[in-house]
């Protein structure tokens, strides 16, 4: 009996040699993608602690803080990516901490912020929201923030702190690169929790070809991730940094083409 596999790739070199276009001449991409972003990096020295995960994880860090820049610039010695982990307005009375943008600055106090703030973070190459279940349900707000991402060549991640927000919609209609995410791992740090959230990201990713999850630099949630981080070459998954998401100019996964994930925690909004 012929294998079919050889067979197949005859006829591919036979129709590459006639210059025929079959369609099969790569081979089929099995593997589903998985995004992680560690953001509210920059407060703690213990925040360091994230350094040991594989370095396809992406930081996001928060501006002005103790520890921020020289996580930057660690994070950008082992060729890892960084992010600007920007505070926007909450519907909380939670502090914002420094370089927040909220919804009464006029464009030219939210240009200065936002440059404030990103050069905060040496060699941050895209943006997501800390909190900002208020500016990020704010349309106009927003596109005052997409104006300043646009204009510097970033790219943004929705954190999705709430189900009314409409970020993600307004950096597409301004040609922003952006993406969301998908899932929060660790807004409980216990094994099942977290458990459970990563098993939903995995079959997220391998229903709809990748997803983005994020989490945080607690020492629970390095350590579970250091060990499933391990398997993911028998779950036939494989994890890539952030920016691999926006190339090829592959459209944004909007909400509608994947399933909410459970509540944002409070601490998030």
């Amino acid at each position: 009996m012929i294998n079919r596999h050889w067979f197949i790739n005859v006829c591919c070199l036979a129709g590459l040699l006639l210059g025929v276009n079959s369609g099969c001449l790569a081979a089929p991409q099995n593997k589903a993608t998985i995004y992680v972003i560690i953001d509210d990096i920059g407060y703690r020295y213990s925040d360091s602690q994230a350094l040991v995960l594989p370095n396809e994880v992406t930081f996001s860090i928060l501006p002005h803080t103790p520890q921020g820049e020289m996580l930057a610039y660690r994070a950008h010695n082992q060729s890892r990516e960084v992010m600007l982990h920007l505070p926007m307005a909450a519907q909380s009375d939670k502090s914002l901490g420094p370089g927040a943008i909220t919804p009464h600055m006029v464009p030219e106090e939210v240009s200065h912020t936002f440059d404030s703030a990103l050069s905060s973070v040496p060699f941050a190459i895209g943006v997501n929201n800390h909190m900002g279940s208020e500016l990020t349900a704010s349309e106009d707000a927003m596109a005052v923030v997409m104006q300043q991402i646009k204009q510097r060549n970033l790219f943004f991640v929705d954190s999705r702190t709430t189900s009314k927000t409409v970020a993600q919609q307004v950096a597409q209609q301004q040609h922003v690169p952006n993406a969301r995410r998908h899932v929060f791992l660790d807004h409980e740090q216990t094994e099942p929790f977290m458990q459970t959230q990563w098993q939903r990201l995995l079959r997220l990713a391998k229903r709809h070809g990748r997803a983005i999850a994020i989490a945080h630099p607690h020492p629970e949630s390095i350590a579970f991730l250091q060990q499933q981080l391990n398997n993911l070459e028998s779950e036939q998954v494989e994890l890539r940094p952030i920016s691999h998401y926006f190339q090829n100019n592959r459209p944004a996964v909007f909400a509608s083409e994947v399933p909410e994930s459970i509540n944002p925690p409070v601490s998030a909004r």
